[in-house]
């Protein structure tokens, strides 16, 4: 029983070792910030700023929310500028929404905002560290496991024998 104790302390150390070991490499945050629009002409003009790695490709999406409706959800259509998927890192992003090609009345109100949604597409991130980690973790502790007779040793009863026949 105590051998027991000491090998999944092994394993628990070993796995954390190995979480500690790759989270730098997978600290790959975007951020957006100073998010602010204005109407300009008949478009509503939207700025942002993008922080994460640079020159890799990110998709960038855009909701129009409000204050008094939480619920209240729109995505914006009709839109040019830094949207979609590109590389967006970097400060003053810019789309540009024309509004009355979506909602053609216009809206009514004005606690509306924006949300700006980023994320970093694949591509050479740190996902297969995931992997090459886990195999050498599992395999090492496998062996760890062998080499002290844990693994391969019967702690079960053998089988009875067959009852006599009559």
């Amino acid at each position: 029983m105590r051998e027991n104790i000491s090998y999944r302390l092994i394993f628990s150390a070993m796995l954390a070792t190995f979480f500690l070991a790759i989270k730098p490499a997978l600290s790959q945050e975007v951020e957006v910030t100073n998010v602010a629009f204005s109407l300009v002409d008949s478009n509503v003009v939207v700025n942002y700023n993008l922080s994460g790695p640079k020159s890799r490709l990110y998709s960038v999406s855009l909701i129009l929310r409000r204050e008094s409706d939480r619920a209240f959800k729109f995505i914006p259509i009709d839109v040019t500028g830094d949207i979609g998927k590109g590389r967006f890192e970097g400060g003053d992003r810019k789309i540009i929404w024309h509004i009355y090609s979506d909602i053609p009345v216009g809206l009514s109100g004005i606690d509306y905002y924006f949300q700006v949604r980023a994320t970093l597409l694949g591509g050479g991130g740190a996902s297969w560290l995931y992997y090459v980690g886990g195999a050498i973790l599992v395999g090492g502790t496998a062996a760890v496991l062998y080499k002290s007779g844990v693994i391969g040793k019967s702690t079960a009863a053998p089988f009875p024998a067959p009852p006599a026949r009559p």
